[in-house]
């Protein structure tokens, strides 16, 4: 990566709509503009299904396996976020991977607050088992509040004895709906992506008076055990650090097979940005490596 690339992101972010600013409506619409910033390949095919109810998109690019899937939740603060926000960076992690993607719409708050996400991600990770693909060949990946999805999901799965995915990938992950790490104070002028204020407002609009303290909502606070290897990839500018250090740590007490990335100096969920960042793509090849190693153990 180069200094000038970083330049450009942060002034381009800088720049651009403050999260917290907008009416939800204009915000999805902004939000689904950061699509735009990581171009993939036209060859690359997507189809929408109705998972038991829950819209979801499967694209498949030439010489994928389709008998392996990445299930994917996208980011957005349980408020923001769609297939068009999300289409390159999971096109790019499906062709890194070398599997099929299938990205999950779960509906949004404040129309559908907590648990809707963790509901509809249920429904559709069974809808993909029932297809016909095994739990030891779908891998689970989701970014920012899809990366906390991801584990409240498993968590879900856990309780209900829903078979577990192979593995995990976190980008970025916001699992504490509490805000109560110390680095939303510390990274609060290093992160222009989630500043201080906006992680707090979507957290409060998605709990809508539910507790923050409840795993599912925050799974910080999550038995882990028995979960699939996961591995967390985050940022040392972000306002969300602490959420991944407190994961890697409920993870390692209770013996699950864990890995923590830190990236230096890279922006919130900076996957999103791998058509300016030669660190976008990296993290995403180093995901889909993650997989790869894990597929047919």
């Amino acid at each position: 990566m180069s200094q000038d690339q970083l330049q450009q992101v942060n002034e381009m972010i800088r720049s651009g709509p403050d999260l917290g600013s907008l009416p939800v409506p204009e915000l999805r619409v902004a939000f689904d503009g950061f699509g735009d910033f990581t171009p993939f390949d036209p060859s690359i095919k997507f189809e929408v299904v109705d998972a038991n109810g829950v819209a979801c998109e499967i694209g498949v690019a030439p010489g994928s396996r389709t008998d392996a899937t990445v299930f994917y939740l996208h980011g957005g603060g349980y408020v923001i976020g769609s297939f068009t926000s999300h289409r390159g960076l999971l096109a790019r992690l499906g062709q890194a991977a070398s599997m099929r993607t299938m990205a999950v719409d779960y509906r949004l708050a404040p129309e559908h607050p907590f648990p809707a996400a963790i509901d509809d991600a249920v429904t559709a990770y069974q809808w993909l088992l029932d297809s016909g693909t095994p739990s030891e060949r779908i891998f689970f990946a989701g970014d920012s509040a899809g990366g906390g999805l991801v584990v409240a999901t498993m968590l879900r799965c856990k309780a209900r004895n829903i078979p577990l995915p192979r593995a995990a990938v976190l980008f970025s992950p916001f699992a504490d709906m509490g805000t109560t790490g110390q680095s939303i104070v510390d990274n609060r002028d290093r992160d222009f992506v989630v500043t201080e204020g906006v992680a707090p407002g979507m957290a409060e609009t998605y709990l809508a008076g539910a507790n923050a303290t409840s795993p599912e909502a925050s799974p910080i606070y999550g038995d882990l055990a028995g979960l699939p290897p996961i591995l967390i990839q985050v940022s040392s500018h972000e306002v969300l650090l602490d959420d991944s250090l407190r994961l890697l740590r409920a993870a390692i007490l209770v013996d699950v097979q864990v890995h923590l990335r830190v990236y230096q100096g890279l922006p919130h969920v900076w996957q999103l940005f791998t058509g300016m960042l030669d660190e976008g793509q990296a993290a995403l090849e180093e995901a889909g490596a993650f997989f790869g190693k894990h597929l047919d153990i």
